[in-house]
């Protein structure tokens, strides 16, 4: 055992081989132990279980009456040794939980701070007396603020005051300015000046308003009007992690309530990125991107914890000022929070916290050695580093992480560099494109064109300078992508066309040349995607769809909210040009998701479908105000075809029936309920059906009203009783299958449903029923599919979409069931039914989300439908649908739905000729 090892029988026998470890490897804390008591180390030699680390109370940091400077500071400094021994000894005596160690460290500098403030008050009442009705704050920023400090962490300090006045009752009275000068630089000596028992902490005080060169302390109204008017893009950054500390806490809350719009703009800004991006250039030239090993800054070096810290605030400035929530001051928190919003992978946030906790047991540790405000790797950092962490392969982990977190940053923050094609010649001057000699020529003249267009563009002064040097480090990323590409002279095209569209909003520039991850995307939509290209030149904000954390379902929810609030009626064209827009941005929503993978067809067209129905109430609001008719007038409109059963395309038409449930000749307004709910009708298909910015822009089909186009356009609900139990025909109760009743109250829904049910679950004889859906199938065969062997229509011909809707219909009027969708009435065809159905179902479903998956993608990548593809395997369709489905080719697409028509003959017992 080590002589001078103060008191060793007062440390339990199990942890005597971790005491002496730590003793012998870190001079800190032998140091600090050497004057402790008995009763002091039996408080600090703890196991796990029972150890107990600072917090910011009474017990841990009593007070003190002390009337001198010499006897205050000696008293917060042993206050601050007795902390740092549990702290060490915690970490890494028994190898404690890193964050509840800095989070002490954290607890214990915020005690001491508001110590050092009511004795710095009371330390400079003799010579100035003290202030009436002014009150302040000591914010902490920083590490501090974020409740993170290290072993050797300066504290980064901004100082508020507030009031007005002169001080009373000293030698000397001063002006309120006056006075919290001088009580500044009191608070500051107590806290840094070097004595025989050391320092509490290094004050940092150059993050204030204008630095080094400006007052110490400033009045709130003038601290927010230079973070207001003058503040830079580190001083939002630095000022994320502001939190008060000692003082007025309030006055501290409202400096950072009214610097938040500062730190957080409520638009997307992506300058902020490059300026963080910047920094660290800054930083790694005055470390050096030196290799991990000896000398290595886990703190500033490539992929330590400046990094980690620099992914969470550039996301934290974008996004923070459109959520709130993001607004939080702890580096790990913040990761979680970004995570939980989509703002972050989950496997990237937790590979980041992950880093950041190793890379604070390291730098730790490297601290505990000597009490050196250092965060250099020692000579011996390995051997070291393994002892004190307990621990192998240090230098494995600390590569991994390393390697980690930089991929991160390169991706999150650094500006994205050129991959040195053509470093010392311009995309836009046409000089690169000679590298490309298999070009055609044609090719070449046009993408020349394109890039003149932009270069053009540049020379008219609307974007700044810096945009210039963005545009050529995307060109050189892009150009060789593109022009690898069967769509790259379409894309070099549409890029051109974006950036007209973008004119003077040199932020989506800026995010282009930041953020890695959207420019490979944009890369990607602009040569896959015509559709998307289209929407994006239309509406350049849609490059902001990578960042966004509300995707999917959650926007779709939003526009479904936005359109049910949309109350503007009196003026109709406002109404259909804010519909159409909310519609308009619901497709594209879909559309952006299925390019990215990021959903099944299922999900899509049920969002397709919630969109529809918004928009066919918001529709009928609005005709029902427009003609001064009732909120409650009963006219239910019935969703058939794919809308009905929620398995909606992006072009997919809204199959309607308009059923009357009030009584027909209820006189209204000197019209009878029947004349009104015509004209209703007729208002709500022009809505419906008018294009952007005139409607909803959706096909309407009302062909499926009783007694088709020659019938009235709205049926009565006996009227549609009468006409579905006597006369409807067949393929009409097919379609009911798939109803749904999407507007008109609770009551009037169901009254339309129980007609529907009525009807659906009559009884049928298994061989009429099949015999009447394949002579409905034989007709549209005959007049609908495809007649040229080199074309197959996927919706009509033999094994298409139809052959498996029609028998989902079939099973549904046969065999009963609740679903109104296809694949979910196959996927749960009824016990009742026979076997040979319960077997084709599953499969039968699978090949129909496949269809419509086909259908999907080409609707969005070439704005193709899927009733004319090509039967050659190298065409463009079917290239682009291998990208997404490899195992998919003509020739199996045929073999499967050569077994769907089969398996349609089979169930339905028809012997085809």
């Amino acid at each position: 055992m080590a002589m001078d090892f103060p008191c060793f029988d007062d440390i339990p026998k199990e942890l005597h081989q971790d005491a002496l470890r730590l003793w012998e490897h870190s001079p800190l804390f032998a140091s600090l132990m050497r004057d402790a008591s008995s009763n002091i180390v039996r408080q600090v030699f703890q196991t796990k279980e029972n150890a107990v680390l600072p917090q910011a109370n009474h017990t841990w940091f009593p007070k003190t009456d002390a009337c001198e400077p010499d006897d205050c500071m000696r008293h917060l400094r042993t206050l601050k040794r007795n902390a740092m021994r549990h702290i060490i000894w915690w970490e890494l005596g028994i190898h404690g939980d890193i964050e509840r160690s800095y989070h002490a460290i954290s607890a214990t500098a915020s005690a001491l701070l508001r110590q050092a403030l009511d004795m710095t008050e009371r330390l400079m009442a003799p010579r100035f007396g003290r202030l009436k009705e002014t009150s302040f704050c000591v914010i902490g920023l920083g590490k501090l603020g974020g409740q993170e400090l290290n072993l050797g962490s300066d504290i980064d300090l901004l100082f508020v005051w507030q009031g007005d006045g002169r001080s009373e009752g000293g030698r000397k009275s001063v002006p309120v300015n006056e006075y919290y000068h001088y009580f500044s630089r009191m608070l500051i000596r107590l806290l840094s000046e070097w004595t025989e028992d050391g320092l509490v902490w290094p004050v940092d005080m150059r993050l204030r308003p204008g630095g080094d060169g400006s007052a110490i302390c400033l009045n709130l109204e003038a601290t927010l009007s230079h973070y207001l008017e003058y503040g830079q893009t580190w001083e939002r950054a630095m000022l994320i992690k502001a939190r008060p500390i000692a003082g007025d806490l309030a006055l501290g809350k409202a400096f950072v309530a009214g610097v938040s719009p500062f730190i957080y703009r409520r638009y997307l800004d992506y300058s902020s990125v490059a300026a963080l991006a910047d920094m660290k250039r800054r930083i790694d030239a005055q470390a050096g991107l030196k290799a991990v090993d000896a000398g290595f800054d886990v703190k500033k070096g490539r992929g330590g914890i400046r990094e980690i810290e620099f992914i969470i605030q550039s996301l934290q400035l974008i996004h923070g000022g459109r959520d709130a929530s993001l607004q939080v001051n702890e580096s790990k928190h913040a990761l979680n929070l970004l995570a939980d919003k989509g703002l972050i992978e989950k496997s990237e946030a937790r590979g980041l916290v992950e880093a950041y906790l190793f890379w604070r047991r390291v730098e730790h540790a490297i601290q505990a050695r000597k009490g050196e405000q250092t965060q250099l790797l020692p000579q011996d950092y390995q051997s070291y580093l393994e002892t004190v962490l307990a621990t192998q392969n240090i230098q494995h982990q600390m590569l991994k992480h390393s390697r980690f977190v930089a991929s991160s940053f390169q991706d999150k923050v650094l500006p994205i560099t050129n991959n040195n094609e053509c470093d010392n010649t311009s995309w836009l001057h046409g000089d690169c494109l000679q590298k490309f000699t298999t070009l055609k020529e044609d090719d070449k003249t046009n993408i020349k064109q394109s890039l003149q267009h932009i270069d053009k563009q540049l020379l008219r002064g609307i974007l700044p300078e810096r945009s210039r040097q963005h545009i050529e480090t995307i060109l050189q990323i892009a150009m060789p992508q593109w022009l690898k590409s069967k769509n790259g002279v379409y894309a070099v095209q549409a890029f051109a066309d974006l950036l007209h569209a973008i004119s003077g909003r040199a932020t989506w520039i800026d995010l282009l040349a930041t953020h890695r991850a959207t420019l490979d995307w944009l890369i990607d939509v602009l040569s896959a995607s015509r559709y998307l290209s289209s929407h994006l030149i239309k509406n350049p904000s849609w490059l902001e769809w990578p960042l966004e954390n509300e995707r999917g379902e959650v926007e779709i929810k939003r526009l479904c909210t936005r359109i049910d609030r949309l109350e503007n009626y009196a003026d109709e064209e406002q109404f259909l040009r804010d519909l159409g827009k909310l519609v308009d941005q619901a497709r594209v929503q879909c559309a952006l998701t299925i390019h990215a993978e990021h959903s099944n067809v299922l999900a899509i067209g049920g969002w397709l479908a919630d969109i529809a129905d918004s928009t066919t109430r918001a529709c009928l609001r609005s005709a029902l105000y427009q003609l001064h008719l009732p909120a409650d007038f009963g006219l239910v409109a019935l969703a058939l075809g794919k809308h009905g059963s929620r398995e909606m395309g992006l072009v997919s038409d809204l199959d309607m029936v308009f059923v009357l449930t009030e009584k027909p000749n209820l006189e209204i307004n000197g019209r009878s309920a029947r004349e009104w709910a015509q004209r209703l009708g007729r208002r709500m298909i022009r809505q419906i059906t008018g294009n952007p910015p005139f409607g909803a822009g959706y096909e309407f089909d009302a062909r499926l009203r009783p007694s088709g186009n020659s019938g009235v356009l709205v049926t009565t609900l006996e009227g549609f009783y009468d006409y579905q139990t006597h006369d409807a025909q067949t393929w009409e109760h097919q379609a009911l299958c798939r109803a749904r009743a999407i507007t008109g109250s609770k009551h009037a829904r169901q009254q339309v449903m129980d007609v529907v049910h009525t009807v659906i679950t009559q009884p049928h004889d298994y061989e009429a029923l099949a015999q009447d859906i394949w002579n409905m199938r034989k007709k549209m065969l005959k007049h609908l599919s495809s007649k040229d062997s080199s074309v197959i229509n996927l919706k009509h011909d033999k094994g298409g979409l139809v052959d498996i809707e029609f028998l989902a219909q079939f099973s549904r009027l046969m065999f009963g069931g609740s679903h109104e969708g296809t694949v979910l009435t196959l996927q749960n065809i009824p016990k009742k039914a026979q076997e040979a159905w319960k077997e084709a179902g599953k499969s039968l479903a699978s090949a129909y989300l496949n269809y419509r998956q086909m259908e999907n993608i080409l609707r969005v990548e070439l704005w193709q439908s899927i009733g004319k593809l090509p039967n050659q395997a190298d065409t463009e369709v079917w290239k682009v649908l291998q990208t997404r489905m490899p195992d998919i080719t003509p020739l199996v697409l045929k073999n499967i739905m050569a077994d769907v028509h089969n398996t349609f003959l089979q169930l339905l017992h028809i012997h085809e000729p």
